[in-house]
């Protein structure tokens, strides 16, 4: 099964990166013609009309013409760019570098200039479209898609990323405590993140277990000692995980007055056979902290 991860991981990764290969290397030489003004006291029946050239692609385009029907009679006003020129009915422009664009303002003396109007658009390395709307030229398409797989992956990313920092934090926590972890504890980080563990040695725990009780004809148990180092009680709840719904033969808890130690004993399961290392379930009440999900694995084989 890992191998099998391994290889889809793999093949995914090769999809998204020759998909970004190929986008980035995608030409989107684009022209659009949104503003059109019908009335204009420079001419009596002609129209202002404006030609946008965009280069959305992420190399430059060179050489750019954008043919025009030869039937208008155009007239260059102005423009954005200095190496824009009108040739005829042919709009010229030397270069556009990727992500730029270059508008024209054009005087047209006998119609107007829309999309149907602009015969082609083209360079010396591609052929465009024409759009009659800003808002319909299509955006960078190698970005765009990078963005949406940055969307698309970053939950999961996250999801993960928090799995990776709690196997860390735990890791790190049961190196710090590595004495208290031998022993049969687990699940340490939030212990060793409390104010509760600033009384306590990285060799010390509030919970130590002292006996393991057997009982001729009756459920043996485990037998533990809560130390309680602090100037407030600790209250010390131990549950078997695992258990049937609502089956509390296994819960028990005490609360461990300030600077003393009480004995909490919890019930061990009959199929030890079928389960010879249970586990439980601690949680810590400290003051205003609650310190849940601490893990003890009971072996009776190392003791």
């Amino acid at each position: 099964m890992e191998h099998f991860e391994k290889i889809f991981a793999g093949l995914i990764l090769f999809i998204v990166t020759s998909v970004v290969a190929y986008l980035f290397k995608m030409r989107q030489l684009y022209a659009a013609t949104p503003k059109l003004y019908k009335s204009t006291p420079i001419s009596k029946d002609g129209s202002l009309c404006e030609i946008i050239i965009y280069n959305r692609g992420n190399q430059a385009e060179e050489d750019i013409t954008a043919s025009l029907d030869p039937d208008l009679k155009a007239e260059l006003l102005a423009s954005s760019s200095s190496d824009l020129t009108l040739e005829k009915s042919h709009i010229k422009l030397n270069r556009l570098h990727k992500g730029q664009e270059a508008s024209a303002i054009l005087l047209i003396e006998n119609g107007v200039l829309d999309p149907s109007k602009v015969i082609s658009i083209s360079s010396k390395g591609t052929k465009g479209k024409t759009y009659k709307k800003i808002e319909e030229v299509p955006p960078n398409f190698a970005l765009t898609f990078l963005f949406f797989a940055f969307i698309l992956g970053a939950i999961p990313g996250a999801f993960y990323g928090f799995k990776a920092y709690e196997s860390l934090s735990k890791a790190y926590a049961e190196h710090k405590l590595k004495s208290i972890h031998e022993v049969g504890w687990s699940n340490l980080e939030k212990y060793y993140d409390s104010e509760l563990k600033e009384s306590y040695s990285n060799q010390e725990f509030p919970v130590r277990l002292v006996e393991n009780k057997q009982n001729p004809n009756r459920t043996d148990q485990l037998i533990f000692e809560l130390y309680n180092k602090t100037a407030i009680p600790m209250e010390v709840v131990a549950d078997k995980k695992s258990r049937a719904k609502g089956d509390l033969s296994y819960f028990t808890s005490v609360t461990v007055p300030p600077m003393s130690k009480e004995t909490l004993t919890i019930n061990q399961p009959t199929d030890s056979e079928k389960n010879p290392e249970p586990e439980y379930e601690f949680s810590l009440k400290h003051g205003d902290e609650f310190i849940y999900g601490i893990t003890y694995i009971y072996n009776p084989y190392e003791r």
